[in-house]
């Protein structure tokens, strides 16, 4: 019996409608070890549900994702100048590589989505390459969102307790009280509201959510004081902007880090920062998240107590435009606010600019991740 090639038994399942597309109307299986690679649109009509395997997307063309089929697949990686267009949302069961190019959705619905389910990672996010569009997991209770505009990462962190629930959220640089404006805040003690950009966050369960500003959110423009700085949501029942609260808030005017109390994403149209008329206490210095390496025995390291549970572990840290600065097996501590390797214009000996990071940590033998926020402050 004459055996066929395996690229020959995937294009019996392809159909080549025109030069730029390649059709899906069968049943395609990538088997353990498989890759394939996409440089054209991409139309499913069929079965493609992988359990096995990488698909990449690739070329130096904007190309879409569409037909009447959502997509699973095991491991997948991006590396396409222009991105790759969602118009069906687009399940990834184990782990996306960001290389370059973002993943683009509709901002005006929360579907289409790139989805992500319990046992889902991500790397190598940047601003040259993220989800430009809605990111939804299911059933992780420690995710940070690998979202942003055009231009820049802009990710939002959250923590909940329920590990059945699914969470979507985007980045919009966009003034936010064009849709939702400030009016007659009675009692609510906002005095004013961010113009710049806002975050859309959805899920019916509690939460607490972390996002960070940097020099495009102008805070400055809004408060010379960092105390009366707060989350804050729209009500949708309400009608009105609330203040979400500052559990934990830490960096300068130009860039910081705010954590938010526990609310539920899905009673608020849009989050964004706001400034209260009064100061708005912290009630919890999160450790996790501030590092400053001044020699006096507070905060001089990175700290992760949760890294305690753990017989191993591996230390990525990121600054904001995705670049790895430091990384370090079975990490106890080492890290004082200097690279961990040489990296051209970062001077090892004067040590990482101050500003905000990103750290991600793989745990124990299934590779469970712990990822958020630092600020190194000098």
């Amino acid at each position: 019996m004459k055996i066929l090639p395996l690229f020959t038994l995937y294009i019996l399942f392809l159909q080549y409608t025109y030069a730029q597309n390649i059709r899906n109307i069968g049943d395609l299986k990538i088997h353990e070890k498989g890759q394939i690679g996409f440089y054209s649109n991409l139309k499913n009509d069929g079965n493609f549900n992988n359990t096995n395997g990488l698909v990449g997307f690739y070329g130096l063309n904007l190309n879409t994702i569409y037909g009447t089929t959502p997509l699973s697949f095991h491991d997948i990686e991006i590396n396409n100048d222009q991105g790759v267009l969602l118009q069906v949302p687009v399940q990834v069961n184990h782990n996306i590589n960001f290389i370059y190019g973002d993943f683009i959705s509709s901002k005006s619905t929360s579907s289409p989505d790139l989805r992500l389910t319990t046992d889902s990672f991500y790397n190598g996010e940047s601003n040259f390459s993220k989800v430009n569009g809605f990111v939804s997991v299911y059933g992780q209770q420690n995710f940070l969102f690998p979202i942003g505009d055009e231009f820049y990462l802009r990710p939002l962190g959250l923590k909940t307790n329920n590990s059945i629930t699914t969470f979507k959220s985007a980045y919009l640089y966009e003034n936010g009280t064009w849709y939702y404006p400030l009016i007659d805040q009675g009692q609510t003690g906002i005095g004013q509201i961010s113009e710049n950009e806002y975050w859309v966050l959805e899920g019916n369960d509690s939460a607490i959510i972390t996002i960070s500003w940097d020099e495009r959110s102008a805070i400055s423009k809004m408060t010379n004081n960092l105390d009366n700085l707060t989350i804050v949501g729209f009500n949708k029942e309400l009608n009105l902007w609330q203040s979400l609260g500052a559990l934990d808030r830490t960096g300068t005017l130009d860039q910081g880090i705010i954590t938010s109390y526990e609310f539920v994403p899905d009673h608020y149209s849009a989050i964004t920062f706001g400034i209260t008329q009064g100061n708005t206490a912290i009630s919890h210095k999160g450790y996790h998240y501030l590092v400053t390496p001044n020699g006096d025995g507070i905060n001089d390291f990175l700290f992760i107590p949760e890294l305690a549970e753990f017989k191993t572990n591996r230390l990525l840290i990121f600054d904001r435009n995705g670049l790895k600065v430091f990384e370090q097996e079975n990490y106890t501590n080492e890290f004082f606010g200097e690279a961990g390797f040489t990296i051209p214009a970062i001077s090892r000996t004067k040590g990482l600019p101050e500003g905000i990071y990103f750290y991600l940590v793989e745990v124990g033998e299934e590779k469970f991740t712990i990822q958020g926020f630092l600020f190194l402050d000098r």
